[in-house]
């Protein structure tokens, strides 16, 4: 008897409650993503191995595995976002007019940029 959904949703768990106690550590994140696609891997068994061997059933469990993966990136991407808007005080209510303000806007939209070359 096969229990993917339960082992899934354990990983996702335990990612989910590491990755909450990073408080935006990206190292640690990166970790926890490891660990996330570790578990999965675990879960799902080889596609050879499996006695109802179909396309269908590789995408279902090939589908869950991308979402949590884009998941767990897309957490890391959010908490160097936190840090770079942290680094750049007020970028919400720069004006462009002042010299000051487009160098932030420059520094925060590269950031950005690369954040989503890393992680999207």
């Amino acid at each position: 008897m096969t229990e993917f959904l339960q082992h899934v949703l354990k990983c996702i768990t335990e990612w989910g409650k590491k990755s909450g106690e990073c408080n935006g550590n990206i190292e640690c994140l990166q970790t926890c993503s490891r660990d996330l696609r570790a578990c999965l891997d675990a879960a799902f068994p080889d596609s050879r191995k499996i006695e109802f061997e179909s396309d269908k059933i590789n995408y279902v469990l090939s589908s869950i595995f991308f979402l949590t993966n884009r998941m767990s990136k897309a957490s890391i991407g959010l908490a160097e976002l936190d840090k770079i808007a942290n680094d750049i005080k007020d970028i919400s209510h720069m004006s462009m007019e002042k010299e000051q303000n487009k160098e932030g806007y420059e520094k925060m939209k590269e950031c950005l940029d690369e954040i989503i070359a890393k992680y999207f």
